[in-house]
């Protein structure tokens, strides 16, 4: 089962990216709006992922609820 990150939900707040044990959630891209707040697109590379379930958990959960599992 592989998990999957919907675009339409996510922040863009990037704690995902912190809390994955295996790096498996990559930035695409970063911005810096002029009021300094940085925003994240990110996307989980299937080929680092071990379907650990951490960014999906109850402990590390995305605050959107932005990621899935397929």
């Amino acid at each position: 089962m592989a998990y999957k990150i919907n675009p339409r939900k996510c922040l863009r707040c990037g704690l995902c990216i912190t809390q994955c044990p295996d790096k498996a959630i990559l930035v695409d891209k970063k911005v810096t709006e002029s009021d300094g707040l940085t925003l994240y697109t990110t996307r989980i590379d299937t080929a680092k992922c071990t379907e650990c379930g951490a960014c999906f958990s109850h402990e590390w959960w995305c605050p959107a609820k932005a990621i899935t599992r397929t």
